[in-house]
């Protein structure tokens, strides 16, 4: 191939010897215009280029489509979490509007939306518990403190006024610690101090503090049952059990008695609480592990406890992996603290 005046040729030589050898022989070429050729395949490489380049804009589009349609279900969900608010905390995501593959990352979601909406659930409700037992011993505080400096007393009356007081503000220490206990528990129920406890040993030694109490009910304390040794964080276990007690006592007529059961299998360790008295109603018994529940309102004045015993009893079985529960008949009510064999 070669070009001449800006032409391109393509052809062949041939060359022929001559009947003299002497003579220099013939040249023979043929050759053929291949500009048009030429400029097709220019004009086809340029059309070509334009073909791709149409084909990647459209390849383009319809994978940007793809991608938004593909991003619908997920657009939408991410607007269903945008509106949620604290106010709104009940509402839940449809797994079926989102593709198979973020179906769990849905039901994890709508599961942690769940605790949240209890964790709110149960902090409103303690701040309204917190400011409805604390209204009573601050009123009574600001009432006795007026009538106090009302008039001129004797020192024997300022004495007496004082001594209210004192009772009204050891209650609302009380209540504040055993507060600031079930927030620890519940917000850490991890941080055990595991030691050995001997079960027999700990009753044994939780009958002496209560002796007298006992005595001056009237009420007698047994323990049956004989168990070995268990992994537990003593001072919570001595907390619970000290609440169990005394709760037991608090509620068993004078002249009867209160047992403490111990059993244990292979992979529980149960202890019982059991005392006669008053049935509690069906409709109280899973209410009163609540914060500040109180079976009969009427006296809640008039006892000792701020209803959060058995609320702290519940937190210090969980905290171990345990359980609590309660049954109670026209002759006994009792209590079951149920803890797992835990490794130190």
């Amino acid at each position: 191939m070669w070009q001449e005046d800006q032409r391109s040729y393509r052809g062949v030589v041939l060359q022929l010897p001559a009947d003299d050898s002497a003579a220099p022989g013939y040249r023979i070429v043929a050759a053929m215009d291949i500009g048009f050729h030429l400029d097709f395949l220019a004009e086809f490489k340029r059309m070509l280029w334009w073909a791709t380049g149409l084909v990647m804009c459209l390849a383009l589009g319809v994978a940007w489509l793809a991608v938004q349609w593909g991003h619908l279900p997920i657009r939408k969900v991410n607007e269903e979490i945008r509106a949620i608010r604290s106010s709104k905390l009940d509402v839940r995501l449809d797994p079926r509007d989102v593709p198979i593959e973020l179906a769990e990352l849905v039901f994890a979601f709508n599961d942690m939306l769940a605790r949240i909406e209890e964790g709110f659930t149960r902090l409103s409700h303690f701040s309204a518990d917190i400011a409805h037992e604390l209204r009573t011993p601050v009123t009574n505080l600001v009432t006795q403190t007026h009538v106090a400096l009302g008039q001129p007393r004797s020192n024997e009356e300022y004495r007496e006024i004082l001594y209210s007081n004192l009772e009204e503000f050891d209650r609302m220490g009380r209540m504040i610690g055993d507060m600031l206990f079930l927030a620890q528990t519940e917000n850490d129920p991890r941080n055990l101090r595991l030691s050995t406890i001997d079960l027999s040993e700990l009753v044994r030694s939780l009958f002496d503090y209560f002796e007298a109490l006992a005595e001056d009910s009237g009420i007698t304390l047994g323990v049956k049952g004989a168990i070995g040794s268990i992994a537990a964080d003593r001072e919570m276990l001595t907390r619970a059990l000290n609440n169990l007690l005394s709760n037991a006592i608090r509620h068993t007529p004078r002249g009867k008695s209160i047992t403490v059961l111990l059993s244990q299998d292979e992979q529980w360790t149960t202890i019982s609480v059991v005392n006669p008295g008053e049935r509690i109603p069906e409709r109280d018994l899973p209410k009163l592990f609540n914060r500040f529940y109180r079976v009969d309102p009427a006296r809640q004045r008039n006892t000792a406890g701020a209803g959060l015993g058995l609320a702290i009893v519940k937190s210090i079985a969980e905290a171990h992996g345990g359980s609590v529960a309660v049954t109670s008949s026209e002759l006994v009510t009792r209590f079951d603290l149920v803890l797992p064999h835990l490794r130190q």
